[in-house]
């Protein structure tokens, strides 16, 4: 698996690479987008860095998925002679 992942960074790099070499921008536009696009990912990164993670109680009150909560009352058997 570990092989797998650095042979595919590695192909993602040096097909980056050859991208950015052989590009049809002048060398200052190349240079230009790619400092434009770093500067937004960076910034999504961060941002996204910066989230609190979500709870699950939070979640299950904003409408996602939770824990199944049980429904009744505690510490009753059903079975209760009365």
């Amino acid at each position: 698996m570990v092989t797998l992942l650095r042979t595919s960074l590695r192909f993602f790099i040096i097909g980056f690479v050859a991208g950015t070499l052989f590009a049809p921008r002048s060398g200052a536009a190349t240079r230009q987008m790619l400092r434009e696009n770093f500067t937004i990912m960076a910034n999504q990164i961060l941002e996204l860095a910066a989230l609190p993670p979500i709870e699950s109680r939070t979640a299950v009150k904003n409408g996602g998925e939770g824990p199944a909560r049980r429904t009744g009352t505690r510490g009753t058997n059903a079975r209760s002679s009365t």
